[in-house]
């Protein structure tokens, strides 16, 4: 794909990114690690280019989901300790001897079969386990851990590096949930120094654990993610056509607009295909020219149409572009008019947009 070619550019700052995770570095101080997620393609911006970026800068400690996502980041983080939340799947296990990747070890049928492995090659193998601290998403429970310290030859051939657990209520500091997770989890890990033979690290926070003020959350690890991007990503579409629209006219499918005076619209080539949320449909906005230009209509596949009257003749063609998020329209306003999160917005960007990286 060309710039010509494309409708839409998704700009990538690789350099904001770098200091947003050293800031988050900083803010916690020396004797802790801060970690990068870059799940999900690093949120849909890259994981290898995003990945590099982090390692250059510092960065020695990384997270995926799936072990297909962590063997591609090998490429570009060769030192770094890179940790696979979805731990083991059925098959897998010598995709993480081949990379040198560490499995989060989350069911006791995993931690059974990386022991097993193990035993087999007969080498200690690296790994993390994940506990269950009241998400009931993932992670052993107590009684798993009761299991587990019944019989600690399950974990013979194990070296435990980290054990994570993951706050659900992080983003508001004064959930009870909060104070909550943290005694289980600081529960979890006293039972399980009591039954491993080495000391391990430990990971509680996510992005928002990062931003609570009280430290006891950070531990070891914090493990930011959305929180790298801040103000580093930027997405522009294409101005298609500018037409005239008599009072009485209507905007897209279903008619859902009616212009009520003699208009102005624009055509912005990005839709609902590009990962644009259909819920913007008539109440949400872009920039051009640095002004509002209300969405007017249903949002489609390809095209949104928004209305261009209140702006300037001479500034509209002198812009080629509307901002869709950026420096002056916050990622996280957009989601909040869409009623979703920005993390989906991110993470549900196509491939059709030309990516421009900043570094």
């Amino acid at each position: 794909m060309t710039p010509e070619q494309a409708g839409a550019f998704l700009t990538i700052d690789l350099n904001k990114i770098a200091d947003n995770w050293r800031e988050i570095q900083v803010r916690i101080g020396d004797k802790r690690q801060a970690a990068a997620v870059l799940k999900t393609d690093a949120y849909g911006l890259g994981a290898e280019k995003v990945g590099q970026a982090l390692y250059e800068a510092g960065c020695r400690v990384f997270f995926t989901a799936y072990v297909f996502e962590a063997a591609a980041l090998r490429e570009v983080a060769p030192e770094a300790d890179i940790y696979v939340l979805h731990g083991l799947l059925p098959h897998t296990e010598l995709d993480f001897l081949r990379c040198n990747l560490i499995p989060v070890l989350s069911t006791p049928r995993q931690v059974a079969d990386w022991n097993h492995l193990g035993h087999k090659e007969d080498i200690v193998l690296p790994a993390a386990l994940h506990v269950d601290t009241g998400m009931t998403r993932l992670g052993l429970t107590a009684r798993h851990i009761e299991a587990l310290a019944k019989n600690p030859e399950q974990c013979k051939y194990l070296d435990i590096k980290l054990v994570v657990s993951h706050l659900a209520c992080a983003d508001n500091p004064e959930n009870e949930k909060n104070e909550d997770q943290l005694k289980r989890f600081e529960d979890a890990c006293a039972k399980l120094r009591r039954i491993l033979p080495k000391d391990f690290k430990e990971s509680l926070s996510a992005t928002d654990g990062c931003r609570l003020e009280d430290e006891r959350f950070y531990r070891d690890i914090v493990r930011p993610g959305i929180a790298l991007y801040d103000n580093a990503v930027s997405l522009e579409a294409k101005i298609l056509q500018i037409q005239e629209a008599e009072a009485g006219q209507t905007a897209g499918y279903g008619a859902t607009h009616v212009f009520s005076g003699k208009s102005r619209v624009a055509t912005l080539a990005i839709g609902y295909g590009d990962g644009f949320p259909r819920s913007l449909s008539n109440k949400g906005y872009v920039l051009i020219a640095g002004h509002k230009a209300p969405i007017v209509g249903r949002i489609s596949m390809d095209l949104t149409t928004v209305d261009v009257t209140d702006i300037d003749v001479e500034a509209l063609r002198q812009s080629p572009t509307a901002e869709i998020f950026g420096s002056s329209l916050p990622l996280k306003d957009v989601a909040s008019l869409a009623g979703t999160i920005d993390y989906e917005v991110l993470t549900n960007l196509s491939g059709r947009f030309y990516r421009i990286y900043l570094d």
